[in-house]
């Protein structure tokens, strides 16, 4: 309960200094607080991959990824799993996209300088200009792992409907967020949800899509399930 009031104080202090911004400035300005300090566990230097770093690029294979697909990183923080899938893929074929430069250009920072010179990963900040240049790649394949479970419900909306967007005839969009019974908080920063939200949401914005469910890992813990969303356009 502290903990939970000492966060909620301070977004109320953050909003009365910015009373405009939209949320996505608070999360960054939440979590690079957190990078400054002690390490953040998803972003910066000190993040690890919650299970193998090459979770995104297995499963992307599993779904039929191949070197020469273009293949999107939705939300790709600091590139903790984009690394692997950039390897993967030939020059210029993986698109790393955040909400901002700040989370990936620390991932850079950490990779070795020729790697990043001969794969030449596309990245850049969400936006409409960078998601039509997305688009025009036509990418095969997007995939955004743990991200949905940081988006308030306000904005699921926004979110999938960006991802949705990118998707053209034949592409697999592949979503993983914590589900729930109910929408519950699990931090200050991320909620679960239950699987009919998140249906109800993507069929509403993708309604000629082929919309289905698969584990991401089996079995549940404290009565949370890791599980894809899966829409093929």
């Amino acid at each position: 309960m502290k903990r939970w009031w000492r966060g909620t104080k301070r977004y109320l202090s953050w909003r009365l200094r910015n009373p405009f911004a939209p949320y996505e400035d608070y999360y960054v300005h939440a979590v690079m607080r957190k990078v400054r300090g002690a390490g953040h566990p998803a972003i910066g230097p000190k993040s690890r991959p919650v299970r193998a770093q090459t979770e995104l690029l297995d499963f992307l294979k599993r779904y039929g990824l191949q070197p020469g697909d273009v293949a999107v990183d939705y939300g790709c923080g600091s590139l903790r799993l984009g690394e692997a899938l950039i390897g993967y893929l030939e020059p210029g074929k993986y698109w790393g996209v955040d909400i901002t430069a700040e989370f990936y250009e620390l991932g850079l920072q950490g990779m070795d300088a020729d790697f990043v010179r001969e794969k030449a990963p596309k990245l850049g900040v969400i936006n409409p200009e960078t998601l039509a240049r997305v688009r025009a790649d036509k990418p095969r394949f997007v995939a955004s792992w743990h991200v949905c479970s940081k988006v308030p419900e306000a904005r699921l909306d926004s979110y999938i409907g960006s991802i949705v967007s990118l998707l053209s005839p034949g592409s697999i969009a592949l979503v993983h967020f914590p589900e729930s019974a109910e929408r519950r908080q699990l931090s200050g920063l991320a909620w679960s949800s239950p699987r009919s939200l998140i249906e109800k949401v993507a069929r509403k914005l993708a309604p000629d899509a082929d919309i289905s469910f698969a584990p991401l890992i089996e079995g549940e813990r404290d009565g949370i399930r890791q599980t894809l969303l899966v829409i093929r356009a």
